[in-house]
């Protein structure tokens, strides 16, 4: 009985746990080293991806900087390299002033013609404006004409009425009632006349006034095209000022 209690005891006992076994110093160095040399490689490929892409079929997303120029033109010289690192108020590039050049004397050439367009204009309408007068006042004179042709109409109106009685009475020689009969056909016949003059004078005054209205017009048009013509040259000289 003693002998199988201690058997049991031993067979119960835990096992010892064996002793645990050391890594070598070479593993750490070596772990070292590849963390040494990872951390250099993945250094260097982050400086060098910042300003290089290498792809052979892909796309790239990155941050670009546009550059706007004020104006437009043929480059003339360019001032700096590819990735180039450039600072606020660097020239980057020199445009040729030649068409420049050309569009000032262009516009200065176009405000001449503006302003010798007004000067015509302005003297059509001076001239005109003189018709319009001419055509008014022979207006008048036949207005005036008129009322003389119709007075005397009247007249010869009344006189025939009065040979023709006379004439009736053989108080008259039949030839002085003809030439009374003459007399009012003849004052029938210019009012007639004066009526298609005034007529014709008003109608020609009504012309005139259509052109002293469209040279006006011009007149307003030339002013518009010379201020115009003055804004094209400062802009031009002030494209000039930016690129030189």
């Amino acid at each position: 009985m003693a002998n199988n209690t201690v058997t049991e005891a031993n067979e119960t006992a835990p096992a010892k746990a064996p002793a645990a076994k050391k890594r070598s110093p070479i593993f750490f160095i070596i772990l070292g080293v590849m963390i040494v040399l990872g951390a250099y490689f993945g250094i260097s490929g982050y400086i060098h991806g910042q300003s290089h892409e290498e792809t052979d079929d892909a796309q790239v997303e990155a941050n670009l900087s546009p550059v706007i120029s004020k104006i437009s033109g043929y480059i003339n010289e360019v001032r700096v390299r590819d990735n180039q690192f450039v600072n606020k108020g660097d020239t980057l590039i020199i445009l040729d002033k030649r068409d420049l050049a050309m569009a000032l004397q262009q516009a200065e050439a176009a405000l001449g013609t503006a302003r010798s367009n007004l000067s015509s204009a302005e003297a059509s309408t001076s001239a005109t404006n003189k018709n319009v007068g001419t055509a008014n006042a022979a207006v008048a004179t036949a207005n005036a004409q008129i009322e003389a042709a119709k007075v005397n109409i009247w007249r010869t109106t009344e006189d025939l009425k009065r040979y023709e009685n006379l004439v009736k009475d053989h108080s008259i020689t039949q030839q002085q009632y003809e030439q009374a009969l003459a007399a009012k056909q003849s004052a029938d016949k210019q009012l007639e006349i004066l009526v298609a003059q005034r007529n014709q004078a008003a109608a020609q005054t009504n012309v005139v006034k259509s052109q002293v209205s469209a040279s006006s017009e011009q007149s307003v048009i030339a002013r518009s095209s010379i201020r115009q013509k003055e804004v094209e040259i400062e802009n031009a000289r002030l494209n000039l000022r930016v690129i030189r």
